[in-house]
C-alpha cells in the first residue's frame, strides 16, 4: 500500500521564504521544468566576472584574441561537461550538492569541502559585489560604501527567499542581460584587434610564454565553471524524479558553455581595445569607453543586475554549506551571514581586483577539481546512482575513502601550482606548461578513488 501524498510546505510559491534547508526533497515538493536550469545558469554567467576572466588571459598573460579563444573553448567544454553531469544528481537524489558529497567523503570528512565551499561562496559574493558596486558608483556617482550597502542588501533579501525566488529572478533577468550584452558585443567584436600578437612583456606572459598562457586561459575557464559545479544539484533537486538525466545534462552544460565562452571572448576583445583599462583597478573602465554613449549606462545597469543573478546563488549555496557543516543556524540566517562576511571582504579587497581575481580562480580550482572527480566516480562507478536517503544523513560514517583520495590528489598537485602566490618546483622548471595542477589532481583523485572504493559503503 502506497503512503498518502503529503501536502507541500513550499511547492511552487515564489513569495514565501523557503522553509526547507538541506533535507531530502519529498515527492510532494517536486516541481519545475528542465528549461528553468538553462535560464538560471545562463543568467548567472552573463555578468562582468565572466568578462574579467577573458580580460585576464589577454592583459595578464599577454595572449592574442585567438590564443585566448582556443584556451577558453577547451576550458569551457571541460567545465560545462562536469557541471552538466553533476546537475543530473539533483532530480535523482533530491538533496543539495554538498549533502551528496557526504557519500564519498563521510559525514565529518565532508566538513573539509563544506568549509571550503562556504568560504568560496563568501569570496565569490565579494568578487561579484565589488564589480556591481563599481557599476553602481559609476552610474549614480555615489561613494563605494553606499553602493556596497545597497548591493548587499538587495542580494541577501533575494537569497533569503530561496530556491523558487532565485529561479524566478533568473528567468526574468536572463533575457534582459542577453540583450544588453549582445549590444556590447556588437561594439567589441567589430573593434577587436584580431591581428594583435602575443605580448611577451605582459605581467605574467614573460614567465609562461604562449603555450603556458593558453593552458592558463584554459584553466581559468575550467575553474570558473567548476565554481558553479559544487552548487549544481542545489538548483535541480526540486525537479521531479522522472526528469530525464540527458535533458538535465544537456540544458545545464549548454547554458554554462554558451554564456561562459561568449562573455570570456567579449572580455578578450575589450582587453585588446582598452589595454590600460584592462590593467586598472576598476574593471568598469572597460565599459565606459564603448559607444554609442547611451550603451554605457545600459551596460553599467546590466553589470549591477548580473551581480545579483550570480550572487544570489553564491549566498544561497553558501548558506546550505553552513548547514552541511552543522553550523547551528536556520538557512535564512546563514544566508545573512554569508552576505555580511562577503561584504566585509569586498570592502577590504576592492583596490586590487585583477590579480586577486586571478589568484582566487586558481585557488578555487585546486580543491574543486579533485572534489568533482571523487563525486563523479562515486555516483557513476561506485554507487551507480543508487543511494538510500538515510545514507546521506548518517553521522556514524565519519571519514570515508573519498576524503583520502581528494587530499592525496591535492598534495600530489602542489608541485604543479603556477600562479603569483606560489610557483611549485615542477611549474618553475617547466613554465611553458602553465598551471596543469587541476588536471593532475582531477585524474589522480578519480583514479585513486575508483581503486580504493570498488564496493560502496553501507549505512
Amino acid at each position: 500500500m502506497e503512503e498518502p501524498t503529503k501536502e507541500p510546505r513550499y511547492g511552487e510559491q515564489v513569495g514565501q521564504v523557503e522553509p526547507i534547508g538541506i533535507e531530502h526533497i519529498d515527492k510532494s515538493e517536486r516541481h519545475g521544468k528542465v528549461g528553468s536550469i538553462f535560464t538560471l545558469w545562463f543568467g548567472a554567467n552573463v555578468e562582468l566576472a565572466t568578462i574579467t576572466t577573458g580580460v585576464t588571459a589577454v592583459s595578464l598573460f599577454g595572449l592574442s584574441f585567438w590564443q585566448a579563444a582556443f584556451g577558453f573553448l577547451l576550458g569551457n567544454l571541460m567545465g560545462a561537461s562536469v557541471q552538466g553531469a553533476v546537475s543530473t544528481f539533483g532530480p535523482r537524489l533530491g538533496v543539495p550538492q554538498m549533502v551528496h558529497s557526504r557519500a564519498p567523503f563521510g559525514f565529518f570528512g565532508n566538513f573539509a569541502p563544506g568549509v571550503l565551499n562556504l568560504i568560496d561562496g563568501a569570496l565569490w559574493f565579494a568578487v561579484n559585489t565589488v564589480l556591481g558596486t563599481f557599476a553602481f558608483t559609476t552610474l549614480l556617482h555615489t561613494s563605494f560604501a553606499l553602493g556596497l550597502i545597497v548591493m548587499v542588501v538587495a542580494q541577501v533579501i533575494l537569497a533569503i527567499y530561496g530556491h523558487n525566488m532565485i529561479h524566478a529572478v533568473e528567468r526574468l533577468m536572463a533575457g534582459l542581460l542577453t540583450l544588453v550584452f549582445i549590444a556590447v558585443s556588437i561594439f567589441a567584436f567589430s573593434h577587436a584587434h584580431y591581428g594583435a600578437p602575443f605580448n611577451p612583456h605582459s605581467p605574467l606572459g614573460r614567465y609562461s610564454g604562449i603555450s603556458g598562457g593558453m593552458i592558463e586561459a584554459m584553466g581559468l575557464a575550467f575553474s570558473y565553471l567548476l565554481g558553479w559545479t559544487v552548487y549544481a544539484s542545489d538548483y535541480t533537486r526540486y525537479l521531479p524524479e522522472s526528469t530525464r538525466s540527458a535533458a538535465v545534462f544537456r540544458t545545464a552544460a549548454s547554458a554554462n558553455f554558451i554564456a561562459g565562452l561568449w562573455l570570456e571572448l567579449l572580455g578578450a576583445a575589450l582587453a585588446g581595445i582598452f589595454p590600460k583599462a584592462a590593467l586598472g583597478i576598476n574593471p568598469i573602465a572597460l565599459l565606459t569607453g564603448i559607444h554609442p554613449r547611451w550603451l554605457i549606462d545600459l551596460a553599467l545597469l546590466a553589470v549591477m543586475v548580473g551581480t545579483v543573478t550570480a550572487n544570489v546563488l553564491n549566498i544561497y549555496s553558501g548558506s546550505l554549506s553552513a548547514l552541511v557543516i552543522n553550523v547551528p543556524l536556520k538557512r535564512w540566517m546563514a544566508a545573512m551571514g554569508v552576505g555580511i562576511v562577503g561584504a566585509i571582504v569586498a570592502y577590504i579587497g576592492h583596490t586590487s581586483f585583477y590579480v586577486s581575481f586571478q589568484n582566487f580562480l586558481f585557488l578555487l580550482g585546486y580543491w574543486l577539481a579533485p572534489w568533482a572527480a571523487v563525486v563523479l566516480v562515486d555516483f557513476f562507478l561506485v554507487h551507480h546512482g543508487q543511494y538510500s536517503v538515510p545514507f546521506f544523513y548518517n553521522p556514524r560514517r565519519r571519514l570515508s575513502r573519498g576524503f583520502w583520495a581528494w587530499l592525496t590528489a591535492i598534495i600530489v598537485s602542489i608541485p604543479f601550482f603556477n600562479q603569483s602566490l606560489y610557483i611549485g618546483p615542477i611549474a618553475a622548471r617547466f613554465g611553458h606548461l602553465g598551471d596543469i595542477s587541476y588536471y593532475i589532481s582531477f585524474i589522480v583523485a578519480g583514479a585513486l578513488y575508483a581503486i580504493i572504493a570498488k564496493r560502496p559503503e553501507t549505512e
